[in-house]
């Protein structure tokens, strides 16, 4: 965003410069007249971008802060909340790490427990997150609540669901899960 700004910035230098002016208007009282309006323009843009520049840039830095580098599947409070109540990160990381790869690979119908396995690994694809240990720690915090909200009970995944930014979306991949496990 700030790139395209500057971006903008300098091509309105650009085509509000003399020589542009000159070029494209070729009788001397109207080339003089837009040659000053263009430099007056040019002054006042670049005043206003190193007067507003600072603001932006304090802006934009403020407004990235505290959101996560990756698509959070959960609220802005509930992942402050669950840094502090989620079990130590890298026993989280060894749980999914095994839940994701699961040494049963025998044919059969699809369990419970490969479904959720299925849930996890797609959304760690979508983060661009091949392997559960290359997780970050809210990732792994986040996958590790997902999939406690699978196993929960319907009243508790309804609580559950509450802390996911998109609860309805949460809790259809529960019922798609609880009604497959029950065919």
């Amino acid at each position: 965003m700030v790139n395209g700004l500057i971006r903008r910035i300098l091509l309105s230098f650009a085509a509000l410069s003399p020589g542009v002016v000159a070029v494209s208007v070729q009788e001397i009282a109207i080339s003089m007249a837009l040659t000053l309006m263009g430099i007056a323009g040019a002054v006042s843009v670049a005043a206003a971008a190193v007067a507003v520049s600072p603001k932006v840039n304090e802006t934009m830095q403020s407004a990235g802060s505290g959101r996560p580098g990756y698509f959070s599947l959960l609220t802005h409070a509930a992942l402050e909340n669950l840094r502090d109540t989620c079990p130590d990160v890298t026993l989280v990381r060894a749980h999914l790490h095994d839940i994701i790869s699961p040494a049963d690979t025998s044919p059969g119908f699809v369990s419970e427990d490969h479904q959720i396995a299925m849930v996890l690994a797609q959304i760690m694809a979508r983060w661009e997150v091949l392997d559960a240990f290359q997780l970050n720690d809210d990732q792994a915090r986040e996958l590790w609540f997902l999939e406690r909200l699978l196993r929960a009970s319907p009243a508790e995944a309804g609580a559950m669901a509450e802390c996911f930014a998109s609860p309805d979306v949460v809790l259809a991949m529960k019922d798609r899960v609880a009604a497959d496990a029950s065919a």
